[in-house]
Protein backbone atom coordinates (compact mmCIF):
# COMPACT_ATOMS: atom_id res chain seq x y z
CA UNK A 1 0.00 0.00 0.00
CA UNK A 2 1.47 3.32 -1.03
CA UNK A 3 -1.07 5.58 0.67
CA UNK A 4 -0.68 7.33 4.02
CA UNK A 5 -1.35 5.28 7.14
CA UNK A 6 -4.56 7.23 7.78
CA UNK A 7 -5.79 6.46 4.25
CA UNK A 8 -4.88 2.79 4.71
CA UNK A 9 -6.91 2.58 7.94
CA UNK A 10 -9.87 4.17 6.15
CA UNK A 11 -9.51 1.56 3.40
CA UNK A 12 -9.51 -1.27 5.97
CA UNK A 13 -12.74 0.00 7.50
CA UNK A 14 -14.38 0.19 4.07
CA UNK A 15 -13.12 -3.15 2.78
CA UNK A 16 -13.80 -5.18 5.93
CA UNK A 17 -17.59 -4.68 5.78
CA UNK A 18 -17.65 -4.66 9.56
CA UNK A 19 -20.55 -2.18 9.41
CA UNK A 20 -23.75 -4.23 9.08
CA UNK A 21 -26.72 -1.95 9.79
CA UNK A 22 -29.98 -3.69 10.57
CA UNK A 23 -28.29 -6.87 11.78
CA UNK A 24 -29.42 -8.30 15.14
CA UNK A 25 -26.77 -7.56 17.76
CA UNK A 26 -28.59 -9.83 20.21
CA UNK A 27 -28.25 -12.90 18.01
CA UNK A 28 -24.58 -12.13 17.34
CA UNK A 29 -23.88 -11.82 21.06
CA UNK A 30 -25.65 -15.12 21.81
CA UNK A 31 -23.61 -16.84 19.10
CA UNK A 32 -20.37 -15.35 20.46
CA UNK A 33 -21.18 -16.49 24.03
CA UNK A 34 -21.94 -20.00 22.79
CA UNK A 35 -18.64 -20.08 20.90
CA UNK A 36 -16.66 -18.99 23.95
CA UNK A 37 -18.47 -21.54 26.09
CA UNK A 38 -17.48 -24.31 23.67
CA UNK A 39 -13.89 -23.06 23.69
CA UNK A 40 -13.82 -22.88 27.48
CA UNK A 41 -12.95 -19.16 27.64
CA UNK A 42 -14.64 -16.34 29.53
CA UNK A 43 -17.35 -14.47 27.63
CA UNK A 44 -16.34 -10.98 28.73
CA UNK A 45 -18.06 -7.94 27.24
CA UNK A 46 -14.80 -6.88 25.56
CA UNK A 47 -14.28 -10.31 24.02
CA UNK A 48 -17.88 -10.47 22.78
CA UNK A 49 -17.57 -6.98 21.25
CA UNK A 50 -14.46 -8.09 19.39
CA UNK A 51 -16.44 -10.90 17.75
CA UNK A 52 -19.53 -8.99 16.64
CA UNK A 53 -20.03 -6.49 13.79
CA UNK A 54 -21.01 -2.83 14.15
CA UNK A 55 -24.70 -2.26 13.51
CA UNK A 56 -24.92 1.51 14.12
CA UNK A 57 -23.67 4.25 11.78
CA UNK A 58 -23.13 6.47 14.80
CA UNK A 59 -20.88 3.93 16.52
CA UNK A 60 -19.08 3.24 13.26
CA UNK A 61 -18.29 6.94 12.76
CA UNK A 62 -17.17 7.39 16.37
CA UNK A 63 -14.89 4.34 16.32
CA UNK A 64 -13.48 5.21 12.92
CA UNK A 65 -12.61 8.71 14.19
CA UNK A 66 -10.66 7.22 17.11
CA UNK A 67 -8.75 4.84 14.85
CA UNK A 68 -7.74 7.64 12.50
CA UNK A 69 -6.29 9.46 15.52
CA UNK A 70 -4.52 6.20 16.39
CA UNK A 71 -3.11 6.02 12.85
CA UNK A 72 -1.58 9.47 13.24
CA UNK A 73 -0.10 8.39 16.58
CA UNK A 74 1.32 5.18 15.09
CA UNK A 75 2.87 7.16 12.24
CA UNK A 76 4.82 9.19 14.80
CA UNK A 77 6.14 5.87 16.12
CA UNK A 78 7.47 5.07 12.65
CA UNK A 79 4.66 2.89 11.31
CA UNK A 80 4.09 3.47 7.59
CA UNK A 81 2.02 0.44 6.56
CA UNK A 82 -1.14 -0.86 8.18
CA UNK A 83 0.25 -4.39 7.98
CA UNK A 84 3.02 -3.27 10.38
CA UNK A 85 0.62 -2.36 13.22
CA UNK A 86 1.33 -4.37 16.36
CA UNK A 87 -0.10 -4.80 19.88
CA UNK A 88 2.56 -2.51 21.36
CA UNK A 89 1.32 0.38 19.23
CA UNK A 90 -2.21 0.00 20.63
CA UNK A 91 -0.80 -0.27 24.15
CA UNK A 92 1.30 2.89 23.72
CA UNK A 93 -1.69 4.81 22.34
CA UNK A 94 -3.96 3.93 25.27
CA UNK A 95 -1.21 4.70 27.78
CA UNK A 96 -0.71 8.11 26.17
CA UNK A 97 -4.40 8.83 26.72
CA UNK A 98 -4.10 7.67 30.32
CA UNK A 99 -1.21 10.10 30.81
CA UNK A 100 -3.37 12.89 29.37
CA UNK A 101 -5.84 12.34 32.19
CA UNK A 102 -8.66 10.81 30.13
CA UNK A 103 -11.43 9.22 32.18
CA UNK A 104 -11.93 5.48 32.57
CA UNK A 105 -15.03 5.56 30.35
CA UNK A 106 -13.18 7.49 27.64
CA UNK A 107 -10.33 4.98 27.67
CA UNK A 108 -12.83 2.16 27.36
CA UNK A 109 -14.27 3.85 24.28
CA UNK A 110 -10.79 4.19 22.78
CA UNK A 111 -10.07 0.52 23.52
CA UNK A 112 -13.40 -0.56 22.03
CA UNK A 113 -12.62 1.39 18.85
CA UNK A 114 -9.19 -0.21 18.49
CA UNK A 115 -10.73 -3.60 19.23
CA UNK A 116 -13.11 -3.11 16.31
CA UNK A 117 -10.20 -2.03 14.09
CA UNK A 118 -8.54 -5.30 15.08
CA UNK A 119 -11.64 -7.15 13.88
CA UNK A 120 -11.65 -5.10 10.68
CA UNK A 121 -8.00 -6.01 10.07
CA UNK A 122 -8.87 -9.70 10.38
CA UNK A 123 -11.82 -9.28 7.98
CA UNK A 124 -9.90 -7.31 5.34
CA UNK A 125 -9.65 -8.99 1.90
CA UNK A 126 -6.54 -11.04 1.09
CA UNK A 127 -5.67 -8.55 -1.63
CA UNK A 128 -4.78 -6.03 1.09
CA UNK A 129 -2.02 -8.42 2.27
CA UNK A 130 -2.54 -7.82 5.97
CA UNK A 131 -0.72 -10.49 7.94
CA UNK A 132 -1.92 -12.23 11.10
CA UNK A 133 0.75 -10.30 13.04
CA UNK A 134 -1.08 -7.01 12.36
CA UNK A 135 -3.21 -7.22 15.50
CA UNK A 136 -4.03 -4.85 18.35
CA UNK A 137 -6.12 -6.72 20.95
CA UNK A 138 -3.20 -8.23 22.94
CA UNK A 139 -1.92 -4.71 23.55
CA UNK A 140 -5.34 -3.59 24.73
CA UNK A 141 -5.56 -6.57 27.08
CA UNK A 142 -2.13 -5.75 28.50
CA UNK A 143 -3.10 -2.24 29.54
CA UNK A 144 -6.74 -2.74 30.57
CA UNK A 145 -6.12 -3.41 34.28
CA UNK A 146 -3.77 -0.42 34.55
CA UNK A 147 -6.38 1.90 33.03
CA UNK A 148 -9.12 0.59 35.30
CA UNK A 149 -6.92 1.16 38.34
CA UNK A 150 -5.46 4.58 37.50
CA UNK A 151 -7.87 6.45 35.20
CA UNK A 152 -10.20 8.95 36.90
CA UNK A 153 -13.79 7.80 37.12
CA UNK A 154 -16.38 10.38 36.14
CA UNK A 155 -19.48 8.18 36.39
CA UNK A 156 -19.65 7.75 40.14
CA UNK A 157 -21.24 11.04 41.11
CA UNK A 158 -21.81 14.66 40.27
CA UNK A 159 -19.54 15.88 37.48
CA UNK A 160 -20.61 19.51 37.07
CA UNK A 161 -18.58 22.10 39.01
CA UNK A 162 -20.18 23.91 41.95
CA UNK A 163 -18.79 27.34 40.97
CA UNK A 164 -17.89 27.07 37.28
CA UNK A 165 -17.64 30.83 36.70
CA UNK A 166 -15.17 31.16 39.56
CA UNK A 167 -13.23 28.17 38.29
CA UNK A 168 -12.89 29.63 34.79
CA UNK A 169 -11.83 33.03 36.13
CA UNK A 170 -9.06 31.38 38.14
CA UNK A 171 -7.57 29.50 35.15
CA UNK A 172 -4.10 30.94 34.47
CA UNK A 173 -3.24 32.02 30.93
CA UNK A 174 -5.44 33.92 28.49
CA UNK A 175 -5.57 31.08 25.96
CA UNK A 176 -6.44 28.44 28.54
CA UNK A 177 -9.08 30.70 30.07
CA UNK A 178 -10.63 31.35 26.64
CA UNK A 179 -10.93 27.62 25.92
CA UNK A 180 -12.56 27.12 29.32
CA UNK A 181 -15.02 29.92 28.55
CA UNK A 182 -15.92 28.29 25.22
CA UNK A 183 -16.64 25.05 27.04
CA UNK A 184 -18.65 26.64 29.85
CA UNK A 185 -20.51 29.28 27.83
CA UNK A 186 -20.92 27.35 24.57
CA UNK A 187 -20.92 23.74 25.70
CA UNK A 188 -18.09 22.82 23.31
CA UNK A 189 -16.19 19.58 23.65
CA UNK A 190 -12.55 20.20 24.46
CA UNK A 191 -11.48 19.04 20.99
CA UNK A 192 -13.95 21.47 19.41
CA UNK A 193 -12.78 24.41 21.52
CA UNK A 194 -9.10 23.71 20.80
CA UNK A 195 -9.63 23.41 17.05
CA UNK A 196 -11.94 26.32 16.29
CA UNK A 197 -10.48 28.52 13.51
CA UNK A 198 -11.07 31.75 11.63
CA UNK A 199 -13.38 30.02 9.17
CA UNK A 200 -15.63 28.88 12.01
CA UNK A 201 -16.64 32.44 12.93
CA UNK A 202 -20.12 33.00 11.47
CA UNK A 203 -20.70 36.55 12.68
CA UNK A 204 -22.76 38.32 15.33
CA UNK A 205 -26.49 37.78 15.66
CA UNK A 206 -29.35 37.37 18.13
CA UNK A 207 -29.64 34.07 19.97
CA UNK A 208 -33.24 33.07 19.16
CA UNK A 209 -33.76 31.44 22.55
CA UNK A 210 -32.19 33.93 24.96
CA UNK A 211 -32.69 37.06 22.85
CA UNK A 212 -29.11 38.17 23.56
CA UNK A 213 -26.75 39.61 20.98
CA UNK A 214 -24.28 36.74 20.53
CA UNK A 215 -21.52 35.33 18.38
CA UNK A 216 -22.26 32.36 16.13
CA UNK A 217 -19.74 29.55 15.64
CA UNK A 218 -19.66 26.75 13.09
CA UNK A 219 -18.66 23.56 14.87
CA UNK A 220 -17.37 20.34 13.29
CA UNK A 221 -18.26 17.84 15.98
CA UNK A 222 -17.94 14.16 16.73
CA UNK A 223 -18.17 11.91 13.70
CA UNK A 224 -17.94 14.91 11.38
CA UNK A 225 -21.40 16.17 12.33
CA UNK A 226 -21.71 19.92 11.82
CA UNK A 227 -23.73 22.36 13.88
CA UNK A 228 -23.84 26.02 14.86
CA UNK A 229 -23.59 27.34 18.40
CA UNK A 230 -24.13 30.69 20.08
CA UNK A 231 -21.62 32.10 22.58
CA UNK A 232 -21.69 35.36 24.58
CA UNK A 233 -20.58 38.31 22.49
CA UNK A 234 -17.64 39.12 24.79
CA UNK A 235 -16.32 35.58 24.40
CA UNK A 236 -16.85 35.65 20.63
CA UNK A 237 -14.90 38.89 20.29
CA UNK A 238 -12.14 37.58 22.56
CA UNK A 239 -11.94 34.53 20.29
CA UNK A 240 -11.71 36.78 17.23
CA UNK A 241 -8.77 38.65 18.76
CA UNK A 242 -7.07 35.42 19.77
CA UNK A 243 -7.37 34.00 16.26
CA UNK A 244 -6.00 37.23 14.76
CA UNK A 245 -3.01 37.07 17.08
CA UNK A 246 -2.27 33.37 16.44
CA UNK A 247 -2.47 33.01 12.65
CA UNK A 248 -6.08 31.86 12.70
CA UNK A 249 -5.84 29.23 15.42
CA UNK A 250 -6.46 29.20 19.18
CA UNK A 251 -2.87 28.19 19.86
CA UNK A 252 -3.65 25.94 22.83
CA UNK A 253 -2.96 22.20 23.08
CA UNK A 254 -4.75 19.61 25.16
CA UNK A 255 -2.24 18.58 27.81
CA UNK A 256 -1.25 22.10 28.97
CA UNK A 257 -4.92 23.15 29.00
CA UNK A 258 -5.87 20.09 31.03
CA UNK A 259 -3.11 20.85 33.54
CA UNK A 260 -4.17 24.50 33.83
CA UNK A 261 -7.82 23.59 34.43
CA UNK A 262 -6.88 20.86 36.91
CA UNK A 263 -4.65 23.29 38.82
CA UNK A 264 -7.44 25.87 38.98
CA UNK A 265 -9.91 23.24 40.21
CA UNK A 266 -7.52 22.13 42.94
CA UNK A 267 -6.91 25.73 44.01
CA UNK A 268 -10.65 26.40 44.14
CA UNK A 269 -11.36 23.27 46.16
CA UNK A 270 -13.49 21.85 43.34
CA UNK A 271 -13.92 18.10 42.85
CA UNK A 272 -12.22 17.36 39.55
CA UNK A 273 -14.81 16.84 36.82
CA UNK A 274 -12.46 16.94 33.85
CA UNK A 275 -12.86 19.29 30.92
CA UNK A 276 -16.24 17.68 30.26
CA UNK A 277 -17.54 18.96 33.58
CA UNK A 278 -17.84 22.41 32.02
CA UNK A 279 -20.20 20.98 29.39
CA UNK A 280 -22.32 19.61 32.21
CA UNK A 281 -22.50 23.11 33.69
CA UNK A 282 -23.38 24.62 30.32
CA UNK A 283 -26.24 22.20 29.72
CA UNK A 284 -27.74 22.66 33.17
CA UNK A 285 -27.48 26.43 32.91
CA UNK A 286 -28.93 26.58 29.42
CA UNK A 287 -31.91 24.39 30.31
CA UNK A 288 -32.81 26.71 33.19
CA UNK A 289 -32.36 29.81 31.05
CA UNK A 290 -34.37 28.41 28.14
CA UNK A 291 -37.19 27.44 30.48
CA UNK A 292 -37.12 31.00 31.86
CA UNK A 293 -37.69 32.28 28.32
CA UNK A 294 -40.82 30.19 27.90
CA UNK A 295 -39.60 26.99 26.21
CA UNK A 296 -41.40 23.85 27.28
CA UNK A 297 -39.51 20.95 28.81
CA UNK A 298 -39.34 18.89 25.61
CA UNK A 299 -38.33 21.90 23.51
CA UNK A 300 -35.59 22.78 26.01
CA UNK A 301 -34.14 19.27 25.87
CA UNK A 302 -34.17 19.15 22.08
CA UNK A 303 -32.60 22.58 21.78
CA UNK A 304 -29.74 21.79 24.15
CA UNK A 305 -29.28 18.41 22.44
CA UNK A 306 -28.63 20.21 19.16
CA UNK A 307 -26.41 22.86 20.72
CA UNK A 308 -23.99 20.39 22.29
CA UNK A 309 -23.92 18.05 19.29
CA UNK A 310 -25.81 15.04 20.61
CA UNK A 311 -28.43 13.09 18.70
CA UNK A 312 -30.45 11.27 21.35
CA UNK A 313 -32.30 12.66 24.36
CA UNK A 314 -31.02 9.79 26.49
CA UNK A 315 -27.49 11.14 26.02
CA UNK A 316 -28.54 14.57 27.23
CA UNK A 317 -30.16 13.14 30.34
CA UNK A 318 -26.84 11.66 31.51
CA UNK A 319 -25.57 15.21 31.98
CA UNK A 320 -28.37 16.04 34.39
CA UNK A 321 -27.83 13.32 36.98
Amino acid sequence: MGKSLVSQVKAVWAASRILQPGRSRFQDKVAARDQFHREGVGATSARIADHTPITSYRTYDAYKSVTLEFAKFAKRLGVRQVRDLRPEHAEAFILSKLEEGRSCNTLRTYSAALGKLDVALSMAPRAMRISAEARLSPGLDAVRAQCNALAPRMDTGRRAYSDPQGLVRSVSGDGFRLVARLQLEGGLRVSEALNVGRGDLAGETVDPVTGRWSGLLRIAGKGGHKRTQYVPIQTYRALERRLDENSGCVGVTYKPYLAALHKAADAAGETWGGTHGLRHNYMRGFLLEAAGHGLGSDACMREVMHRVGHHRLSEVKTYLR
